[in-house]
C-alpha cells in the first residue's frame, strides 16, 4: 500500500490574493496574461526533489487508466468512434484495437475508451477525471518521440498539477453552471503534460493554452450517455492539436483567459474566477498527494461511491439481509441529487448514475462490478424490485459547503422499524487517505484487461507497467495493449 512521506516544500513565491492582477505578467501591449504565467510554471516542470510517492501514484494512475481503456475498448462507446473516425497511418497504438494511427486520432480514440465505463480516476480540485484527459495524448506523443517511461511519469505529474491548479482557479461555480471539468479543464492539463514531454518553450506553451481555451467544451447534461466519454477523448485530442499548432507558429490571444469574453468570463461569469489560486504554490504540496489522486473501486459515477460504501458498511456491521430492509433513504447535495436520482435507468450507461440500481446491486452482489452494467442486468426482476426500496432526496444542509458535495447520508429502515444511519462528509473514490490495496488495483486491472487481451498478454502488460520507470521507449508498452 502506498504511504506518502512527509513533504517539506521550499517557500514559493508569494502571490497577492487581494489583487490577482499583481500575479499575472503583462503582454507587450499592456494586457495581463494568465496564460504566460501558467506557461512559465509548466515550463519549469516538476521539482527535482519530489517525494517518491508522487511517482508511485503517477505509475498507479497509468496502470489504472490503461486497464480501464482496455475494458472500454470492448464497448460500443469506443467502437463507434473507431468506425467513424477517418484515421491516418501513424505510430500510435489504439488501445484494445488491432490498429495504429496518427497521434491526434489515437488520443481521441484512447481517451474515449478510457472514460467509456466511468471507471477511471478522479481528483477533487479539477472536479473531474484527470488521467483520461492527460494520458492518451501523452502516450501518443511518447510513441511518436520514443520517450522513456520516466519522461512519461515526469510529464504526467506536470499535467496533474495543472489540472488541480486550474480547478482551484475556476472554483465550483464552473461545475454548477453545467461544464464537465474532465473536458473543459482537462484540456489544459493535457496541454501542460504534452508541452513538458515536448520540452516546449514558455511562449509557445502560452499560445497552446490560449488556443485550447477556444477548444474547451463538454456539458454535464450528457452524463449517462456515450457523449460523456467522448468529452475526454476530444479534450486530449484538442490539446495535442493546440500544441502542434503552437509549435508551427499558429497565433492566439495571450489574454484569452482573463480578457473580457475570455475563458474565465464565458465559462464562469464576470469576476468569478480566482486565477491567483492557479499560480500559487506549485508542487507545494503536489496536487497528486494533496488532495490527491483517487482511484475507483466501483465502475460508476463518483457521486455514487460514498453511498455504496455506506450501504456496504451498514449491511455488514448490522448483518442485514436484503429481505429485512423496508426502505433506504439517500440524502445528497442538490446538484449531486440531480445526477444520481434515476429510479428507472433506461440503459447500462444510465445505471452507472442511478443510486437506486447501484444500491440494489450492492444488496445482492456485495458491490457493483463491470459485469453488472449490461442492459439485461439492469432489467433483472429481483434488481427492479430492490430498486423500489431506494428513495433519493436532496439535503439542503450539504449545499452550504461545496467540499461536502461528495458525501451524504444513508438511512436504512428495517421491517422491524429499526433505523441504521451512516454519514460520509466527503469521499471521492479511494485516495491517499483511503487507498485501494495493491491487490485491489491488480484485480481491477485484470478484470478490465481480460475484455480485450488474453491472460498471458495482460500479465506481460501489467508487469511492464509496473517497471515503467525502467522502460527506455514507451512504444514497448503500447505494443502490448494491441488486441489480437
Amino acid at each position: 500500500m502506498l504511504q506518502c512521506r512527509h513533504w517539506r516544500p521550499t517557500a514559493p513565491r508569494q502571490l497577492s490574493l487581494r489583487n490577482p492582477e499583481q500575479n499575472c505578467r503583462h503582454t507587450e501591449n499592456g494586457q495581463l496574461s494568465f496564460a504566460k504565467d501558467l506557461a512559465e510554471r509548466i515550463h519549469a516542470g516538476a521539482p527535482k526533489n519530489l517525494d517518491e510517492a508522487c511517482f508511485e501514484w503517477s505509475k498507479r494512475a497509468i496502470i489504472d487508466t490503461v486497464g480501464v481503456a482496455l475494458a472500454g475498448a470492448a464497448t460500443d462507446t469506443a467502437r463507434i468512434p473507431v468506425r467513424v473516425t477517418p484515421v491516418t497511418p501513424g505510430p500510435c497504438q489504439v488501445i484494445g484495437q488491432p490498429i495504429t494511427c496518427d497521434p491526434l486520432n489515437a488520443t481521441l480514440l484512447n481517451g474515449t475508451a478510457a472514460h467509456a465505463l466511468d471507471f477511471d480516476d478522479m481528483t477533487q480540485n479539477m472536479m473531474g477525471h484527470p488521467s483520461v484527459a492527460i494520458l492518451p495524448g501523452l502516450l501518443a506523443l511518447g510513441e511518436s518521440r520514443k520517450s522513456s517511461g520516466t519522461q512519461i511519469l515526469e510529464a504526467y505529474l506536470v499535467g496533474f498539477e495543472t489540472a488541480g491548479k486550474i480547478g482551484r482557479a475556476v472554483t465550483y461555480a464552473h461545475h454548477d453552471i453545467g461544464w464537465h471539468g474532465t473536458a473543459t479543464l482537462g484540456i489544459f492539463a493535457a496541454v501542460a503534460a504534452g508541452a513538458a514531454l515536448m520540452k516546449m518553450n514558455a511562449p509557445k506553451i502560452a499560445t497552446a493554452l490560449s488556443i485550447a481555451a477556444s477548444l474547451a467544451s463538454g456539458l454535464r447534461t450528457n452524463f449517462g450517455t456515450m457523449t460523456k466519454p467522448l468529452h475526454a477523448g476530444h479534450a486530449g485530442r484538442n490539446a495535442i492539436f493546440a500544441l502542434f499548432a503552437a509549435e508551427e507558429g499558429f497565433s492566439a490571444n495571450e489574454a484569452a483567459f482573463e480578457k473580457k469574453q475570455g475563458f474565465f468570463d464565458v465559462f464562469l461569469g464576470p469576476d468569478t474566477a480566482k486565477p491567483d489560486l492557479a499560480l500559487a504554490a506549485w508542487f507545494h504540496p503536489p496536487e497528486i498527494l494533496d488532495p490527491g489522486l483517487c482511484l475507483k473501486l466501483y465502475p460508476s459515477g463518483a457521486h455514487t461511491h460514498p453511498f455504496i460504501e455506506m450501504v456496504r458498511d451498514l449491511t455488514s456491521r448490522h448483518n442485514l439481509a436484503a429481505s429485512e430492509i423496508e426502505r433506504i433513504d439517500v440524502l445528497s447535495e442538490s446538484s449531486r441529487h440531480d445526477h444520481i436520482n434515476r429510479p428507472n435507468p433506461k440503459s447500462a450507461l444510465d445505471a452507472k448514475w442511478s443510486i437506486h440500481y447501484l444500491i440494489a446491486r450492492t444488496l445482492t452482489d456485495g458491490w457493483p462490478r463491470l459485469d453488472h452494467f449490461t442492459d439485461t442486468a439492469v432489467r433483472e426482476p429481483k434488481i427492479q424490485e430492490l430498486m423500489r426500496l431506494v428513495h433519493a432526496s436532496p439535503d439542503p444542509a450539504l449545499d452550504q459547503n461545496w467540499s461536502d458535495k461528495y458525501g451524504g447520508t444513508v438511512i436504512i429502515t428495517t421491517s422491524s422499524g429499526t433505523h441504521h444511519r451512516a454519514r460520509i462528509e466527503h469521499m471521492i473514490a479511494r485516495g491517499p487517505d483511503n487507498p485501494m490495496r495493491d491487490e485491489e488495483v491488480e484485480s481491477k486491472f485484470f478484470d478490465c484487461a481480460r475484455r480485450s487481451l488474453a491472460q498471458g498478454q495482460a500479465r506481460e502488460l501489467y508487469d511492464a507497467l509496473n517497471q515503467l520507470s525502467d522502460i527506455p521507449d514507451i512504444t514497448e508498452i503500447m505494443k502490448k495493449t494491441r488486441s489480437p
